[in-house]
């Protein structure tokens, strides 16, 4: 089993802040990279975070910083001291700057983040400005602009100097762009061809002009796919006139994935607020995420209710039949929930699309048959066990049904609502469960007054 390791270095840290003993806490901030002190972030008492921030040397303390989720952003700034305000505005990079100024907006008020954007220099300012315009879920929204372009025209000792000029304020200098005089994207070469090419060599010569890109209003979703199916580190970005405008980084789409996963997961469980982050938040926030879904689900399954009340009849003259209710409801929810999953991630990975929709109605088919029939066998022993030979029929048969019923419906919902042009994941498991709840007690005791002519 998996321990996360408690450094020393990390105990030593605690024992500081705990005496309030600045020179202590600085020594041991000295022994930690950002990334240990961000995994324990949730350990420190709140009384004890900005003391880390104010004493981490400028570029961890952004480092830690710009991975802090956007409302303790907004607090912590307002509570730092103006000094390490400035470090931290200077060390930001553009994109992570936008983002944080974006959150002081939201979280505190459109002074406080004129107040920020007054501390930059005009250029950067000009350039967190242009980016805080795209929305958050696009390419433009995780773009940077600290990227290295170059012009075909140059030889390849001119992109040396100009590289030692402009590497140390550039994102990645591994990947660079080349670009024409009124910035259109031409072309990519790497670190290494310029390495092995003759210095006196054109750009134009040696850069490939084939280059995979995006629009900066691409969803983040679509441009994560994008670079996991090419492997690629760095991916441009360009506008409506193809003008590059930016790149987005892997350390960019790794955040991507993991916002997209939580979403998906909060989705597949009927949870609301995909941002949440469930130990800062109040009993109030975890009902709201909660509550609409429920009462959505309490009233799709109060139908179950209504059916019940129609087929009393049946009941009351087989009052067994009550037994076997919850089995087939239950069977026929998780066997629905197993087949939307694999659609819904299939539909994710591009392994399907929808103008697949009829080769997956013919697989389902077959699967749901084949499981119906394999359960409905076990279910009949069952039956027999419980001395009801008389349902035995009427239980075999109805689960074989909703089985089959539930795995299609499951298949089909997530591509329905790609063709709605909407998120399959949008299709929960308590939503499918209520739906195959319904549609297998109608099957079920339909089955019953037909097979026993009640």
């Amino acid at each position: 089993m998996y321990e996360t390791t408690i450094p020393p270095e990390l105990k030593a840290l605690k024992a500081a802040l705990a005496e309030s003993d600045a020179f202590k806490v600085k020594a041991a901030l000295e022994e930690l990279y950002p990334a240990q002190i961000l995994e324990h972030w949730s350990a420190f008492a709140p009384e004890h975070r900005l003391p880390i921030l104010t004493l981490l040397s400028p570029s961890d303390a952004a480092e830690v910083f710009s991975h802090l989720e956007e409302s303790e952003q907004a607090e912590l700034l307002e509570a730092l001291p103006p000094w390490r305000v400035k470090e931290l505005l200077e060390e930001l990079s553009p994109d992570d700057l936008a983002d944080t100024i974006n959150a002081v907006e939201e979280e505190k008020s459109p002074e406080a983040a004129e107040a920020l954007l007054r501390q930059l220099d005009p250029e950067t300012r000009a350039e967190v400005e242009e980016l805080a315009e795209y929305e958050e879920d696009k390419a433009g929204g995780i773009m940077t602009s600290e990227y290295i372009a170059v012009r075909d025209s140059m030889r390849v000792e001119e992109v040396f100097r100009f590289l030692r000029r402009e590497a140390p304020d550039a994102e990645q200098i591994y990947v660079i762009y080349v670009v024409d005089d009124q910035g259109h994207l031409q072309g990519v070469l790497t670190l290494r061809d310029l390495i092995v090419a003759d210095p006196k060599t054109r750009v134009a010569e040696i850069m490939n002009p084939d280059v995979i890109y995006v629009r900066d209003d691409t969803d983040q979703e679509e441009v994560a796919r994008l670079m996991a199916d090419y492997n690629f580190t760095v991916l441009p970005v360009v506008d409506e006139n193809k003008k590059l405008v930016g790149i987005v980084t892997i350390d960019d789409v790794v955040d991507v994935i993991q916002e997209e996963a939580t979403e998906d997961i909060y989705r597949l469980g009927a949870v609301e607020s995909p941002e949440l982050v469930y130990s800062k938040s109040s009993v109030f926030a975890l009902w709201s995420a909660r509550v609409r879904w429920l009462i959505v689900l309490i009233i799709t399954g109060s139908v179950t209710s209504t059916i019940l009340h129609g087929f009393e009849s049946v009941l009351e003259a087989v009052t067994a039949l009550a037994f076997y209710v919850p089995v087939l409801v239950g069977t026929g929810g998780n066997t629905g929930n197993q087949s939307s999953t694999l659609i819904v991630r299939a539909l994710a990975t591009r392994d399907v699309a929808l103008s697949d929709w009829w080769r997956i109605l013919r697989k389902e088919l077959g699967v749901g048959l084949l499981l119906g029939l394999t359960l409905s066998v076990l279910l009949s022993l069952k039956v027999l066990l419980d001395g009801q030979a008389k349902l035995l029929w009427v239980v075999g048969t109805s689960l074989a049904l909703v089985v089959l019923l539930a795995n299609v419906v499951g298949a089909m919902l997530p591509l329905l609502l790609r063709r709605l042009k909407l998120d399959p994941a949008l299709i929960s498991n308590p939503l499918i469960a209520t739906v195959t709840d319904v549609t297998g007690l109608i099957v079920y005791l339909s089955v019953a007054r037909l097979l026993l002519n009640l």
